[in-house]
């Protein structure tokens, strides 16, 4: 493990309440403390824009930007196995730009590699109460950094599958619009193969982390987006009609889905609203853990008031597996007694959007 990977230095402007502020990171272990208000989590959403290029509060980029102001910056330097890399974001009410070491140009999937990062907020239940497309986000994530080919392949089948549904939106015949099913099933088979792979292989440890955290049997598995009874050409064949009819592709990967069972159930209807904290909570540290000895280097997890959002119990079991040497944890908190991490945690102080070391 790269124990000097991860985010070391942060820098950010105008974004929210900050106006200005400046940290020096922890390799391994991060508190930030302050009233509610104060900033805790737009340091969060800081970090999580360097490493993913939005927001995991939702809504657009503008909603970032301080009043008053025109727009918003974020520095940052990350380490790897190359040394240290310098990230710069700046979100305007036009959009994003990022630069990497320099470059301009610089995608999601550049920043994705450069900062790993995930969180743990309050909404994260909406892991296993919310849509499938968030699931699959949440599988991509972890099949992105673990499966070499990914990329390419779901950049090839999203081009495929634009092309497919313009040409079903505008009416053409089929024989024109089947040009685009031999890209989009065989770039699709590349998807199907390195989820299924990820969730029944890579993912087993969310077994052993959802045991500790949970009391339920909880069972993960892939579902294909199309009938497991026919082949991906075959379900496509079939589901022309609907296609025309619906004037957009009905089967394939950007239909997958995540299935989450407990004790046999799908787990939003067997579980309690705070189960499915739980259980989604055990779910991103598996992936943090699993993603970061795939790529030997530790993934920034930003974990949002947990004591604000669990019970004395719960947030002890949390705490206990966050003790992690595969993570660079940053966590938010009223009051630093409340999360008992080791000695030498770095803990930051915010107060009226700025910052201050306090250890």
């Amino acid at each position: 493990m790269n124990v000097d990977s991860g985010l070391r230095v942060l820098r950010a402007q105008n974004l929210r309440c900050l106006e200005s502020v400046e940290i020096e990171a922890h390799p391994a272990r991060n508190v930030i403390v302050g009233v509610n208000g104060a900033g805790k989590t737009s340091i969060l959403e800081a970090i999580y824009v360097l490493g993913r290029g939005k927001s995991f509060r939702g809504g657009t980029l503008s909603t970032l930007i301080r009043s008053g102001t025109s727009g918003f910056t974020v520095f940052g330097e990350a380490g790897d196995s190359d040394g240290r890399h310098r990230i710069g974001i700046q979100g305007s009410r036009g959009g994003i730009e990022a630069r990497c070491d320099g470059r301009s140009g610089v995608t999601m999937a550049d920043l994705a590699k450069v900062l790993p990062v995930q969180v743990i907020d309050p909404q994260v239940h909406e892991l296993i109460q919310g849509g499938p497309s968030g699931r699959r986000r949440f599988i991509d994530w972890g099949v992105f950094h673990v499966k070499h080919g990914f990329l390419e392949a779901w950049r090839r089948y999203r081009r495929a599958l634009q092309q497919r549904n313009a040409g079903l939106r505008q009416g053409l015949s089929r024989s024109v619009i089947s040009v685009w099913d031999h890209e989009l099933i065989e770039s699709g088979l590349v998807i199907d193969a390195a989820r299924r792979s990820y969730v029944e292989t890579d993912l087993t440890l969310s077994s052993s982390i959802c045991d500790d955290m949970m009391t339920k049997d909880v069972k993960c598995s892939y579902l294909s987006g199309w009938s497991s009874e026919e082949s991906f050409a075959e379900a496509l064949a079939g589901s022309w009609e609907r296609d025309r009819s619906l004037r957009s592709t009905q089967v394939g990967p950007h239909r997958g889905e995540l299935a989450i069972r407990s004790d046999g159930e799908a787990a939003r209807h067997r579980l309690s609203r705070g189960q499915q904290k739980m259980l989604s909570i055990a779910l991103v540290l598996a992936q943090s853990i699993v993603v970061s000895r795939a790529i030997n280097r530790r993934v920034t997890l930003l974990v949002d008031e947990p004591a604000a959002e669990l019970d004395d119990a719960h947030l002890r079991r949390l705490l206990e597996m966050l003790r992690r040497d595969e993570l660079q944890l940053f966590v938010t908190a009223l009051d630093a007694a409340a999360l008992p991490l080791e000695p030498s945690s770095r803990v930051f102080h915010v107060e009226h959007g700025e910052v201050s070391t306090l250890v």
